[in-house]
């Protein structure tokens, strides 16, 4: 439904096991679309810790990401993951962690030029 409407904001492909999955995701800021690739590794612990988002090409642009390139989701996902955990699943780490961690970090990273948009 959103690929036919074109309001889609990520791909994702797992590996052959599902154990590492990689796509892109896009947030648009001021009518500009900016593009990244994400990746994360199914957990040991999974579903009862939530996967690691990260976005590497990000790495040290922004406070609220960890080395690597993770995103910081402890604050405000990771309570909401435990307290519904085993019922959340990949699609609820992108959704209630990524969409939101981009929506207040992208608009902070093109206006202090951390990212310029890839034309």
């Amino acid at each position: 439904m959103n690929k036919e409407s074109d309001t889609d904001w990520f791909t994702i492909q797992p590996n052959a096991d599902g154990t590492h999955w990689s796509g892109k995701c896009w947030y648009v800021h001021e009518l500009i679309k900016y593009e990244f690739d994400f990746q994360f590794d199914i957990p040991a612990t999974y579903p009862d810790t939530a996967p690691e988002i990260e976005i590497p090409e990000l790495d040290g642009k922004t406070v609220k990401m960890y080395r690597g390139g993770k995103i910081c989701l402890t604050i405000h996902f990771k309570p909401l993951w435990s307290k519904n955990s085993p019922h959340f699943g990949v699609a609820h780490a992108l959704c209630l962690g990524l969409a939101p961690w981009l929506a207040a970090e992208v608009p902070f990273l093109v206006e202090s030029g951390a990212i310029k948009a890839k034309v």
